[in-house]
């Protein structure tokens, strides 16, 4: 079934800055219909440093028992990446695949099996035919680039319901020299439990140790642990970050201010690609974030936060620009989290519904449905009970995230 273009989808596209030392390679392996790329290969010059967060999911797909298995390592020299294929829930026939395949680009590319990382996508419970990708990797080898046009094509070729490609990059402001590039997928089955989908993000920014990899993970639940599409968690999910070696001693992070720098950078370019990939939630026509805040802590922010934007009733209710603002009230309580309501304010972008429980909704009534027909809508409760406070990102439910879903195989 033909999938509408996202009325979120960027109407410019920012080229990937020049990064030294990696390489990208896409090619047509079968997996996917209609002769469309889906098979992408990044090579790294040399052994590189990798950071890797993955879904918690219990049934998890073979890629990530395999890169769960060899990420204490902390290096990569390749990443395999397929779509139309997750090789999720195949048993000892999915590890035999998965084992053939790394195995191939092993020897072909005369690196260690520890150095070589997997991501696939698509139909969970399929046999993956991994003749089809062996077949490929001569291919891929030979036809390694590091232009923009391909890594925008591979950003293409490792989407399934997505409508658009996912790139960002940024450079630093201290250092004009170190880039951050990434790419991503997800528009479907997106709710934190991890990271969502998959996201892979390179720099020419040179660090290491367990600070570095610390604030990794802090970023990872202030960008991609604060979406949801649908509120499904995927078995799949990954974010890698990639140092690429470089011997240049200009690009270290070896000082405070560096550091606050890369951060602030490496944050901007993490919540652009998984922003992006809520505003491509599948049949999405509005973009929601969704702030809580007088929480007990931060945890209980997030858990109404989430609460709320993955209520169907929610959801369908902004897709109708529909004002019926019990649903939220209705979610916040569901949640068992500490609440006097009493002292609940709730606001739509800056009209107010309810000021300390107490009702303004018929007095603002026209203005806030005029302002739920907006694409993009923001949702202020306020509990009044202590600091905690937390921001998520959402999107809500149209007919067409059915049609997307129920001819997904077909």
């Amino acid at each position: 079934m033909p999938i509408k273009l996202s009325p979120f989808a960027p109407k410019d596209v920012k080229k990937f800055f020049k990064l030294d030392g990696i390489k990208v390679s896409i090619a047509h392996c079968g997996l996917k219909k209609n002769k469309k790329e889906d098979l992408v290969l990044i090579k790294f010059d040399q052994p590189s440093l990798i950071y890797g967060a993955f879904t918690l999911s219990k049934t998890p797909g073979e890629p990530i028992i395999w890169n769960k298995s060899i990420i204490d390592y902390e290096k990569v020299s390749a990443i395999l990446i397929n779509s139309g294929n997750a090789n999720v829930f195949n048993g000892e026939a999915g590890r035999n695949s998965l084992r053939k395949i790394v195995k191939r680009l092993s020897d072909d590319l005369c690196v260690s099996q520890n150095e070589i990382y997997i991501a696939s996508t698509g139909v969970i419970g399929e046999l993956l035919d991994h003749n089809k990708i062996i077949r490929k990797i001569p291919y891929l080898i030979k036809n390694l680039k590091n232009d923009h046009s391909t890594w925008f094509g591979a950003a293409n070729a490792i989407r399934t319901t997505d409508t658009y490609a996912k790139t960002h990059s940024e450079k630093s402001k201290s250092n004009r020299q170190i880039v951050i590039n990434g790419l991503a997928k997800g528009s479907g089955m997106i709710s934190p439990n991890m990271a969502t989908m998959l996201g892979f993000i390179f720099t020419n920014a040179q660090f290491s140790g367990l600070a570095y990899k610390k604030k990794f993970f802090e970023l990872i639940n202030k960008t991609f642990n604060c979406i949801s599409v649908d509120g499904d968690t995927s078995t799949s999910d990954m974010v890698l970050l990639i140092s690429v070696k470089n011997e240049d001693k200009h690009l270290k992070i070896d000082n405070s201010k560096k550091q606050k720098d890369f951060f602030k950078i490496l944050e901007t370019l993490m919540m652009k690609l998984s922003q992006y990939i809520v505003k491509d939630g599948e049949g999405a026509s509005k973009f929601i974030m969704i702030s809580v805040k007088g929480a007990k802590d931060d945890l209980e922010a997030k858990k109404i936060a989430m609460s709320i934007g993955n209520s169907p009733l929610f959801k369908t209710a902004m897709a109708g620009s529909d004002s019926n603002w019990g649903r939220i009230i209705m979610a916040i309580g569901k949640t068992y989290a500490k609440i006097e309501p009493q002292r609940i304010s709730l606001r739509f972008g800056n009209f107010l519904i309810l000021k300390n429980g107490k009702s303004f909704f018929k007095k603002n009534f026209s203005s806030i449905n005029r302002y739920l027909k907006k694409s993009e809508i923001e949702i202020n409760v306020e509990l009044g009970i202590a600091e905690g406070s937390a921001k998520i990102w959402t999107c809500d439910f149209t007919k067409e995230y059915i049609s997307i879903n129920s001819d997904y195989r077909s």
